[in-house]
């Protein structure tokens, strides 16, 4: 069972390699990578090159410049293999990795194979996030729940999200994204293009099998918040809430309605901390207030906060909702900066 891997690549020539020589010591050996080169100006179209002459699995697609979700595009139309493999070129994945997932996916039979992932901060620090638990999910009923959960958690799940949005690491039968057409959206036109893919994917699966494994090595690198700050960031989120919310409303609104609201509720608040965290560290005379109460105004979040129960979310993002519910931004910034100096 022949598994494509697909690595985007742009201006990642510290971590490439790194990501390459993971994907070597695999023990499962039925792969092969695609590495598409995304019109990167720095020395990744020769690293890429280097990597395709060492091993005859890989292969390097060249184009111009896209983004990401477009040059995931061009690695799933060269594809050869019965599963498709999303890595991204900064992060890393464990010499198990692949071996765990195939034996899920034969075993199971399954169009989808996911687990959980490991973050790896700067520090080179480790924190374990995995699925609540090993499941397997046929039919219309369940494949609906797993899209459902996808999109947020219940109030009194710890995590946001119960099966995170990213794409990466999973196994994605190729023949249910080609018979279904699927692409990934760009990035530049809708933030979050890896939920979109994951309801489109699985509105098309019958079959999703969950295992606790995390051998996929999520790297949050050391960056300037200036590369990570999107001014727009919100307005983006609220395009994201509408597509998802277009994509739901062929289910019962009862069986969706908290977990979408869970999603933009979660989004405002990280877009809230991460206008805190870059305004007070590289802009403080920036009026952070207003920006957060024109946060707080927006209809759609109004309305999901309007009958959310925030006392039944965890601690900490009950505390946060229910200021976020009273239109509190003063309360919000000494919380996001008590937490700042103290964790």
């Amino acid at each position: 069972m022949k598994i494509s891997v697909v690595i985007p690549v742009y201006c990642v020539e510290r971590y490439l390699d790194r990501c390459m020589a993971s994907l070597m010591a695999q023990t499962y050996s039925d792969w092969e990578a695609i590495l598409v080169d995304d019109g990167s100006p720095d020395r990744c179209p020769e690293l890429c090159g280097a990597w395709a002459a060492r091993d005859g699995r890989v292969r390097v697609v060249h184009r111009e410049n896209g983004g990401l979700g477009m040059a995931r595009n061009s690695g799933i139309e060269a594809a050869a293999g019965e599963y498709l493999l999303f890595l991204d070129p900064d992060d890393y994945c464990e010499p198990e990795l692949l071996s765990s997932l195939a034996v899920a996916a034969e075993d199971q039979g399954a169009d989808l194979v996911l687990g959980g992932h490991t973050l790896v901060d700067p520090k080179g620090r480790k924190r374990f996030q995995v699925p609540p638990g090993q499941r397997v999910f046929r039919g219309p009923e369940e494949m609906r729940e797993l899209l459902i959960h996808t999109v947020g958690s219940p109030p009194e799940d710890p995590l946001d999200f119960r099966y995170s949005m990213t794409v990466c690491g999973r196994l994605y039968r190729r023949s249910v994204v080609e018979a279904g057409g699927l692409r990934f959206v760009s990035e530049r036109r809708l933030i979050s293009e890896d939920l979109i893919f994951n309801l489109d994917f699985l509105e098309r699966a019958d079959s999703a099998a969950v295992i606790s494994d995390a051998s996929y090595c999520y790297c949050t690198n050391a960056g300037s918040l200036s590369k990570r700050h999107r001014a727009d960031r919100f307005e983006q989120d609220l395009n994201l809430f509408h597509a998802v919310r277009e994509r739901l409303e062929r289910y019962p609104e009862a069986e969706w309605r908290l977990c979408l609201n869970r999603l933009l509720i979660s989004r405002a608040r990280f877009d809230i901390m991460q206008e805190a965290d870059y305004h007070d560290l590289e802009d403080p005379a920036y009026p952070l207030l207003k920006k957060i109460k024109e946060i707080l105004r927006a209809p759609e979040l109004r309305e999901a906060l309007a009958d959310y129960p925030w006392w039944r979310l965890p601690r900490m993002q009950a505390v946060f909702t229910w200021c976020m519910k009273r239109r509190m931004p003063w309360a919000m910034l000494a919380l996001i900066r008590l937490k700042r100096r103290f964790l």
